[in-house]
């Protein structure tokens, strides 16, 4: 897990950001990548500003990059493996590729930023992370038992960024008061099959 506060330097970015409702739009996008396509909305800003020339990761070849915004209250809640979660523990992956034929084809690199200061208010809501708990280790039918080992519990902070291996277990605690708003971005080697098909 790399760790890194005070990410964004650009206060009017941030700024931006935290104006523009559509940017917080809940669905799954995808993104070629700013040297295919170009930066054509804040979203796409945001994820050249975290993996462009500045970037803090050592460089990787990608075939772009899945991306989303969770935000998440306290009227969530999920009790998985005898805790309660406003996000349940999980492994990002090719979710029809899992379907379809059960096999797991994880992201290379996940991260989530948090942009949104109100986060600071918040209470509860810890990013929980187990960096030795691939997606082998679950059951047949991709239920989950409690890790042994200990998770890395991470708490959410205005412009704070995460890197970290997304294709090992993670979840988010319930959140006990106040609102969670962050933008995970994933790279993947290839694009998952979502985005392979033409609407």
């Amino acid at each position: 897990m790399i760790i890194i506060d005070d990410f964004i330097k650009d206060e009017e970015l941030l700024k931006k950001i935290n104006e523009d409702k559509n940017f917080w739009e809940p669905r799954y996008r995808w993104y070629d990548g700013w040297w295919n396509e170009g930066v054509n909305d804040l979203h796409h800003e945001l994820i050249k500003r975290i993996w462009g020339e500045n970037s803090p990761h050592k460089s990787v070849q990608i075939a772009g990059f899945e991306h989303w915004v969770g935000d998440y209250t306290n009227k969530e809640s999920f009790n998985v493996i005898g805790m309660d979660w406003s996000l349940k523990p999980h492994f990002d992956k090719d979710e029809e590729k899992w379907v379809d034929d059960r096999t797991f084809v994880t992201p290379k690199i996940g991260s989530v930023f948090y942009p949104d200061p109100e986060i600071d208010e918040m209470e509860g809501g810890m990013l929980y992370y187990w960096d030795k708990f691939p997606p082998q280790r679950a059951n047949d039918d991709n239920t989950i038992f409690w890790p042994e080992e200990e998770p890395e519990v991470i708490k959410p902070k205005f412009n704070r960024l995460l890197i970290f291996d997304a294709g090992c277990l993670h979840g988010v605690s319930q959140i006990k008061s106040g609102r969670r708003r962050a933008v995970a971005i994933n790279l993947w080697d290839q694009k998952p099959t979502t985005f392979k098909k033409d609407y």
